[in-house]
């Protein structure tokens, strides 16, 4: 029976010399190493942008946005109005409409990228929430300056809140 932990083995380990490999493979993993632990803030962004785009086209199935919706259900619009007023409705859909593209996008993101994420963090969801509102002008969405202003409240918040909250989720829950 070999013994895996043979004293021989080790000690010529320990004495050879080793290859070096080459130089351009060398440089090509430890620029793949540093892509994979520092990814792009571009790259990161596009990431984060289609799966708000996903999230968000699911969202608009049962919640519109300034009145764009895909069913044309209001229902959960009026519970938002009736509950919270005019601008706690506009406040509380953002907070829906961009927080539900950020926990998804806190688990199925890199963890590379969800730290990247989180060096500017305020950044990346004002910019997503200001892509969503134009995109609801696009589309022909009737926007009021005081409307857009707690509806991106809330969807800065929201997104900021729901992805620190799942990240925290992912990294205390799930193994690497």
């Amino acid at each position: 029976m070999n013994n895996p932990y043979n004293e021989n083995d080790y000690n010529d380990f320990l004495s050879s010399e080793g290859n070096q490999p080459p130089t351009g493979i060398s440089k090509k993993i430890v620029d793949f190493v540093h892509r994979d632990l520092n990814p792009e803030h571009k790259i990161v962004f596009l990431k984060l942008l289609v799966i708000q785009l996903f999230i968000g086209l699911l969202t608009l199935l049962f919640c519109p946005q300034f009145e764009l919706s895909l069913t044309n259900n209001h229902k959960l619009y009026h519970y938002f109005h009736y509950a919270f007023g005019t601008y706690g409705c506009f406040a509380a859909c953002g907070a829906l409409f961009i927080g539900s593209g950020a926990v998804l996008a806190s688990y199925i993101l890199k963890r590379s990228e969800v730290r990247k994420i989180r060096t500017s963090r305020f950044l990346y969801f004002l910019s997503i929430s200001m892509v969503a509102v134009s995109f609801f002008l696009l589309f022909g969405a009737n926007i009021y300056f005081t409307a857009a202003g707690a509806w991106l409240i809330g969807a800065v918040l929201g997104g900021l809140s729901m992805f620190e909250l799942n990240s925290y989720f992912r990294n205390s829950l799930l193994p690497n």
